[in-house]
């Protein structure tokens, strides 16, 4: 969009030098009228658009050359909406006489009064700032570069003392799709006295009804321009977005920067909302955002050092590089966060799990169709865009209830390869590592994750998390598992790796499964065993194998004085499907197994009564006889 208001605004610039030069070119003896002919003239057949002054023309030879015109309209591109690409009330030039007979252009004071430019593409992609007359000569095959001396003796010849715009408007519009915007009260101020003088424009303009206010300075022109360090400003203050540079520039050979630099935005939810985009998630957060550090640019790489960054009560400092010089663009950054509180940009917390079951009258569930995997083709093409290291730390995380200690992520991407390494991970007592690739340069997207946690205490973590409360103790677990395939699909059949989970002294309570083996064992001991709705337990132990996407646990284990269980089955991933069964194991007492069946979204859970009255006999001896099987 910048790009199209800047070629557009050169194109509407180039008119008003077309004009200066017929001022200059027409010889001083003209008649006003052979005077408005011959402009109008020259600018139509260079640009092959309507041009018209409908005012009076006024010209002056002494003491300085004057020429002021009033009502001037450029036409618009065949079928645009507005009726003029551009218009001016006035258009006031003055130029000293004396130096122009010497061979240079000193103009003293240049005013365009209330000019309106309207930007506009049609339907097929055409601007109407695209100029070009009937008698537009063809570009020589092989056009000459000009030296940067060549360029400095010409703007050594030329001085500018005042060009002023007042009162003036843009306007844009997109036949495609109907994009549309206006800035007007543009008033800008610029003067170039000489290349050893500074060069410095201010000026103003209202956008959405927000008037913002820049101005710019180059030290030494000249100096800039030929390979010398000059001193540069740039200040932008609004009351959506404040900006500032202060430092030193180099034109040429190589363009080179670096200064301080200052980016505020009082209310980034503002700005957005200022910019036509406004930002609708919930929460608080995303109201005061700034970054200060040092910017230094060489070329084409791009520094970004020393940067402190505020948003909202979040604090940090961190660095960056870009440099677009390769094959493709090369980042390299860090950030380091002293406390990463996510709460204020997040919205309003539904109801918890438990607030959910203590409902006295629960709404019925909606139907839902059965999820599936999708056979979607994965694109990871973005990944190919450029290649990326990126290191980021904190001294804690707060989502919601849920507190993470320290962290850091080290992110790095290279040719086509992303990988997302936890190098550290502080959770409720415990620590962690992990790591996530993502291979997007392979003919086939491939994937692989790890994850290794130690002495968490669970009780904890499921309590901050979502309000659970049916599982306590240290708990370890790890993991590793990768995968290949062009679609979610063709990666769950492809799945393989291991892991294993871990806990001690702990306890369970509340889960429906566990308390159907309760009431199913509280049958058919008699009451002698399977009471209460709590299992405490020593240890929990399980392991488990994914081999071509079907995960397979055969050792769970759970030690418990109160009610001892075992478990194995499967976990078919590409189908969604469950094949487990959970058995208790109290000695000399009623095992009633109990199965659980069915796809992920429909699991079903049943007792197996009758296997365990398989042996009837052995079970009353069992309850009855102390536990010993007559003969």
């Amino acid at each position: 969009m910048k790009k199209k208001l800047l070629i557009g605004l050169a194109a509407f610039f180039g008119l008003v030098v077309l004009l200066l030069a017929a001022a200059v070119a027409v010889p001083f003896f003209i008649s006003g009228n052979v005077y408005r002919a011959q402009i109008i003239a020259l600018i139509e057949n260079a640009t092959g658009r309507e041009f018209r002054i409908n005012g009076p023309i006024t010209f002056h030879l002494l003491p300085d050359l004057a020429l002021t015109a009033e009502d001037v309209s450029f036409a618009n591109a065949p079928g645009g909406v507005a009726p003029a690409m551009a218009t001016l009330k006035s258009l006031d030039i003055k130029i000293r006489l004396r130096p122009l007979l010497a061979g240079k252009l000193e103009i003293v004071g240049f005013v365009l009064d209330r000019p309106e430019i309207a930007l506009e593409i049609d339907r097929q992609g055409r601007p109407n700032w695209i100029l070009g007359g009937p008698a537009e000569a063809a570009p020589p095959p092989h056009p000459a570069k000009h030296k940067i001396g060549d360029l400095i003796a010409l703007l050594n010849r030329f001085h500018l003392a005042g060009f002023e715009i007042s009162g003036g408007g843009v306007s844009y519009y997109d036949a495609r799709d109907g994009e549309q915007w206006h800035a007007d009260d543009i008033d800008v101020k610029f003067a170039m006295a000489g290349l050893d003088q500074p060069l410095t424009a201010d000026g103003n303009a209202t956008w959405n009804n927000e008037t913002v206010y820049f101005d710019y300075a180059i030290a030494r022109p000249g100096a800039f321009e030929g390979g010398e360090p000059s001193g540069i400003e740039l200040h932008i203050s609004s009351h959506p977005v404040n900006f500032d540079f202060s430092g030193n520039g180099v034109g040429e050979p190589e363009p080179k920067l670096s200064g301080a630099v200052s980016l505020v935005f009082p209310s980034l939810r503002g700005f957005a909302k200022w910019t036509g985009i406004p930002i609708s998630t919930e929460g608080t957060g995303l109201g005061r955002f700034s970054i200060k550090g040092d910017l230094d640019v060489a070329g084409e790489t791009y520094k970004f050092g020393q940067a402190e960054i505020d948003l909202d009560a979040i604090k940090g400092q961190g660095e960056m590089e870009f440099d677009n010089s390769g094959a493709r663009p090369n980042v390299r950054g860090s950030l380091a966060l002293q406390d990463l509180d996510l709460n204020p940009y997040l919205g309003a917390q539904g109801a918890t799990a438990a607030e959910t079951a203590d409902a006295a009258t629960p709404p019925p569930a909606a139907s839902e169709p059965a999820k599936d995997w999708s056979d979607a083709p994965i694109d990871l093409s973005l990944l190919k865009l450029a290649d990326v290291y990126f290191e980021m730390g904190t001294n804690s995380i707060r989502y919601r209830k849920l507190a993470i200690g320290q962290s850091a992520l080290n992110l790095t991407l290279k040719d086509g390869v992303l990988t997302a390494s936890l190098a550290k991970l502080d959770l409720y007592g415990g620590q962690g590592q992990g790591q996530v690739v993502i291979d997007g340069a392979a003919k086939v997207p491939a994937f692989s994750e790890s994850l290794d946690m130690k002495n968490v205490d669970l009780e904890l973590l499921l309590r901050d998390a979502g309000g659970i409360t049916v599982l306590s103790g240290p708990a370890s677990l790890d993991m590793a598992v990768s995968g290949h395939g062009k679609s979610e699909r063709d990666i769950a059949a492809s799945l393989t790796g291991k892991g294993s989970v871990h806990l001690d002294q702990g306890a369970i309570q509340g889960v429906q499964i566990l308390d159907m083996v309760h009431t199913a064992t509280k049958i058919l001991t008699l009451g002698l065993a399977g009471g209460g709705d709590k299992t405490e337990f020593e240890r929990f132990d399980a392991s488990y194998v994914i081999v071509d996407g079907v995960l397979a646990c055969k050792d769970m284990r759970l030690i418990s004085s109160d009610l001892p269980v075992s478990g194995a089955g499967q976990v078919d991933l590409p189908k969604r499907q469950v094949t487990y069964r959970l058995t208790p194991k109290l000695s000399g007492l009623l095992a009633v197994p109990v199965d659980i069946n069915g796809t992920w979204d429909a699991l079903n859970f049943s007792p197996d009564f009758l296997s365990a009255l398989g042996s009837p006999v052995k079970a009353v001896f069992g309850v009855f006889g102390g536990g010993e099987t007559p003969p």
